[in-house]
């Protein structure tokens, strides 16, 4: 029985974390299928998603009116390649699926429609506190969705606190903040967005040594402090699959003084989460994906201007927990230090260790349907 995991190419955040799932269930012996969005879009419409990326990256305000832009994604989907993908689910006989993006309801709903209501088997995995722009669309379009689908909120919402995360393979054991190198993690989020850059000088005066995220074509900088810088591979998308015909975690390289960058890729994680799980804190924008690495490697994350609403509303959660600190608090209240940021490790580390991994509780939900012999107590 495989279990069909649907990602977008539209942020990072709704990419990995489904990858992450994929590899947990793999490693408890259940078969899966990552799909990314963007493969059953019009190739027009696929190339202004590339140039939508290099936009925000270039300019964030861009970026964040292009939220308050309503759109209709069902315009830019391909009914050919659609009506082909359901007749193959319906041929393979998939009725489980974990939903990463809002773009894929509309899908779901033809597919529930052809093959009937009770047969299929749907999560919901929200990767933000309220409903992301994808989100907000659907439900502005069919309403609630809790009838039809089970919602996980993973990081808890208004009404329910956070009672599952993300597993990494890489996060245990979790690093002791004593062991972890005097350095911060900065970067924008999958597509290099917001006010990172901006932040640099003023880390560095304070003495941390930073390891910075390139995007595209940025240069590198100074490294007299210390300073490390990676890059994404650039030619790399979400939509691509590798020569066995899978989805990867993004291809990531150190950039170094006249070296050409060796760009490497991870099977069960991305590269990122080696420095994260090294790091005393994350520096960058509130955005789901970050938020999944913060919590499985018990990094706390300084934040900067979020994108949008629903990224706001990731930080003041964050916060709450106490797993979070917006970077002008943390400069005006503790001076950039890291007393409060070994508190929030702490935290972290607590928390983790009271919550089921995602996987898991999914495999319970399951069991009967997705591994007969794990249900009987057969190893």
């Amino acid at each position: 029985m495989t279990v069909t995991i649907l990602c977008s190419g539209f942020g990072l955040g709704f990419y990995t974390p489904g990858l992450l799932v994929e590899a947990s269930l793999n490693r408890m012996g259940i078969p899966t299928e990552v799909l990314v969005f963007e493969n059953v879009m019009q190739s027009d419409q696929l190339q202004k998603v590339d140039k939508s990326r290099q936009a925000y990256h270039a300019d964030f305000s861009v970026a964040l009116m292009s939220q308050r832009i309503p759109q209709d994604i069902r315009k830019s989907m391909d009914d050919e390649q659609i009506v082909a993908l359901l007749q193959q689910w319906e041929a393979e006989g998939r009725k489980h699926f974990i939903c990463l993006s809002g773009h894929w309801i509309y899908i779901l709903d033809r597919y529930r429609e052809q093959i009937g209501e009770a047969n299929l088997h749907i999560d919901l995995l929200y990767l933000d506190v309220i409903d992301s722009p994808s989100w907000k669309s659907v439900r502005k379009r069919l309403g609630q969705l809790h009838e039809s689908y089970h919602e996980v909120w993973l990081f808890g919402h208004d009404q329910q606190e956070m009672y599952t995360y993300i597993d990494i393979p890489l996060s245990d054991p979790v690093i002791p903040y004593s062991q972890r190198q005097h350095r911060l993690l900065v970067h924008g989020g999958g597509w290099g967005m917001g006010t990172y850059r901006e932040r640099i000088a003023e880390l560095e005066q304070v003495g941390y040594g930073l390891d910075i995220i390139l995007y595209d074509q940025d240069e590198r900088g100074s490294s007299d402090q210390g300073q490390r810088y990676y890059r994404m591979n650039p030619e790399w998308r979400t939509w691509q699959q590798n020569e066995e015909g899978k989805h990867t975690f993004p291809p990531l390289g150190e950039v170094q003084v006249d070296q050409a960058v060796q760009y490497e890729s991870r099977a069960e994680y991305h590269i990122l989460c080696e420095i994260e799980r090294n790091v005393q804190a994350i520096v960058s924008k509130p955005g789901g994906g970050t938020l999944a690495d913060s919590f499985a490697l018990s990094t706390p994350i300084i934040f900067l201007e979020p994108f949008g609403e629903h990224e706001a509303r990731n930080a003041s959660q964050w916060e709450k927990y106490g797993f979070g600190l917006s970077y002008e608090r943390w400069m005006s209240e503790y001076g950039g230090g890291t007393d409060i940021l070994e508190q929030m490790h702490q935290q972290l580390v607590q928390a983790r260790q009271q919550f089921p991994a995602y996987a898991d509780e999914y495999i319970q939900r399951h069991m009967q349907l997705l591994h007969p012999t794990m249900a009987k107590g057969t190893p």
